[in-house]
């Protein structure tokens, strides 16, 4: 935390005359002792409700990672862990196959996303694989 000039943890803001006045009568009940604490209270409120709007969008469960001639690495945000906040996925093409690594299959999400990935389609399509027939059209 950032200490201001007198080295304290706290600062000061200016209130209203009125909305202080306010704070005064809930002094006492709803056990509130002081200012502080129904400011401190209004404001974590406050921030509470606004939270959602504030936090930055979230990422996509999957992302392209890197193409290279032998096919497309995948980020997978689904297989975090504690340690990593996902897993680089293989996917591999070859001119009548694809393998995603990770599942062992042709047939997942892994392939279906890389599949989709505007520059994997194009490259499929001009070397004329018969892979490339798995596109789909949008």
């Amino acid at each position: 935390m950032n200490k201001n000039k007198t080295g304290s943890d706290h600062i000061t803001i200016k209130l209203p005359k009125e909305l202080v006045e306010e704070m005064d009568r809930l002094i006492g009940a709803l056990g509130f002792r002081s200012r502080g604490e129904i400011a401190k209270e209004a404001i974590r409120q406050l921030l509470s409700h606004y939270k959602e709007s504030l936090a930055p969008p979230a990422l996509p469960s999957l992302e392209h990672f890197n193409i290279s001639e032998h096919g497309v690495r995948v980020l997978d945000r689904t297989l975090g862990n504690g340690v990593s906040k996902g897993r680089i996925i293989d996917v591999y093409f070859k001119p009548d196959k694809i393998l995603c690594e990770y599942c062992q299959t042709d047939n997942c999400r892994h392939v279906e996303f890389a599949l989709s990935i505007p520059k994997v389609k194009k490259i499929l399509t001009e070397k004329g694989w018969p892979i490339s027939a798995r596109i789909k059209e949008e």
